[in-house]
């Protein structure tokens, strides 16, 4: 009802709809519009370095308590790069919203960690706002495959594991096959921060979550990667969660080690 209520706010305000010989005003529709969707889809935004920001978001599945969702933004010069979506649509314009009125600069680019809604639910909004989106090549396919909103564009130069790509001041590596097989991580140099998405755990975790896409004998040997190409290393953003210095890394390799093992002995006769 929420959501048909907002819709309908946007579509009123966008076409400057209005009742009786009244000259319409649009600014204050949108206006109005903006007020509630961020009223009903709050957005955190907390600074970890200069020109580096983490965004929550919360999400509620029926029947579920709600789940924060973490993403990263990088400033690069008068733009930003935003890593991930909110998870939703309206969310995401909310995002887009809130930084647009926090550090008065606009998102021109977004890069997708891998094709899950958690990640990608926001993208139809980004690319309708002319955002450039870049992805792992097989995340347009696998988004498609389950149903999900569909990128437009991708890296192809990010296909093999090990492989690195540059947007901006940040890199984008694809360490291989963890968490899903097109999950990227992604490094900002500048300040030493790494945001691992859904391919890495949050601080204090016990279990490794959702791994109906993951591939338990290549995570470890990805993230292991992940942690000798980027040792300088200081901040962890996970994809939920709290984050850590690179001692995270250690933590999950060891959640995958003890998984692993779980199953090998379940396997041995």
């Amino acid at each position: 009802m929420r959501k048909t209520l907002l819709l309908s706010m946007a579509i009123c305000a966008l076409s400057a709809c209005s009742g009786g010989t009244t000259t319409p005003d649009p600014t204050s529709h949108m206006d109005n519009f903006i007020t509630q969707l961020k009223k009903d889809y709050p957005v955190s935004l907390a600074q970890i370095a200069p020109g580096v920001w983490v965004h929550s978001t919360n999400y509620t599945l029926p029947g579920q308590a709600s789940i924060a969702s973490n993403g990263l933004v990088v400033m690069d010069n008068d733009e930003l790069i935003l890593v991930d979506t909110a998870w939703g649509e309206l969310a995401t314009l909310s995002l887009l919203e809130t930084l647009k009125e926090k550090t008065g600069k606009p998102v021109t680019k977004l890069i997708i960690t891998h094709h899950h809604m958690d990640r990608i639910a926001g993208v139809d909004v980004a690319e309708r706002q002319n955002i450039q989106v870049f992805t792992h090549p097989e995340t347009p396919r696998l988004a498609a495959m389950q149903g999900y909103p569909v990128p437009n564009t991708s890296v192809s130069t990010l296909k093999a594991p090990k492989s690195r790509s540059k947007v901006g001041p940040v890199e984008i590596a694809f360490p291989g096959h963890g968490h899903a097989e097109d999950n990227l991580v992604v490094y900002v140099p500048s300040a030493n921060i790494l945001y691992g998405g859904c391919a890495i755990r949050s601080a204090g975790s016990t279990h490794l979550g959702n791994i109906a896409d993951a591939n338990l004998k290549t995570w470890g040997p990805a993230l292991a990667w992940v942690k000798a190409t980027y040792p300088e290393t200081k901040i962890v953003v996970p994809g939920h969660g709290k984050g850590a210095n690179l001692s995270l890394l250690d933590d999950n390799l060891a959640l995958i080690a003890k998984r692993v093992n779980a199953e090998t002995e379940t396997e041995t006769p």
